[in-house]
């Protein structure tokens, strides 16, 4: 079975990843909060105190100092902490995007699809368990229209007067089951599955 190419093309491709990159930033805006609260604020207590010029000057120069050390190191880890969150999202969400196309795809009736995700993808196990439920839906749907093709051929037959005057069914009756038969064959027919399997 061929993996889909390694290269992606987009990395958004799910909101779940718009999720996680704004659970990934709140443990950044809390740290700083709390920097705010118990280095700078305490700071910003003394500079309206009743301290000396000097000191009110030295307490200025510190929260400069720190403000321009802090902050950019703060915005860098919210940059780095989302794209983090994107590419290692991406692992994840690019499967359940996959996902979605080929449900919608088995819903179209086309059983030819199959869930093929990149090597080193996240949920490799239900890359397997789909797999496997499209290929029990299809060898089900085969087997129900071999019978179903036999006895539209048989009452066609009957139908076409094989039987007729021999005490048979009346042919209104065959008519009927051939009608339902019929019905039947082409709603399973368009179903697609990839390899028919031969009697």
């Amino acid at each position: 079975m061929s993996r889909p190419p390694t290269r992606r093309r987009r990395f958004y491709v799910h909101s779940i990843q718009r999720k996680y990159f704004f659970l990934s930033l709140v443990p950044i805006l809390i740290s700083a909060f709390l920097i705010i609260v118990f280095l700078f604020l305490p700071m910003d207590v003394l500079l309206y105190s009743s301290a000396s010029p000097a000191a009110k000057s030295a307490i200025v120069q510190d929260l400069r100092a720190l403000g321009f050390r802090i902050w950019p190191a703060v915005f860098l880890a919210m940059l780095v902490s989302g794209s983090l969150s994107m590419f290692v999202t991406h692992r994840f969400a690019g499967p359940i995007y996959r996902f979605r196309q080929v449900v919608d795809q088995m819903a179209a009736g086309d059983l030819s699809t199959r869930f093929r995700l990149r090597k080193g993808d996240d949920l490799m196990d239900l890359e397997t368990a789909v797999n496997r439920a499209i290929e029990t839906l299809a060898d089900t749907i085969q087997e129900t229209r071999r019978p179903l093709g036999d006895l539209t051929r048989r009452l066609e037959t009957l139908l076409d007067g094989g039987g007729e005057g021999q005490g048979q069914f009346p042919k209104e009756d065959v008519a009927g089951l051939l009608g339902k038969a019929r019905e039947a064959e082409t709603a399973l027919a368009r179903l697609k599955i990839a390899q028919q399997k031969q009697d």
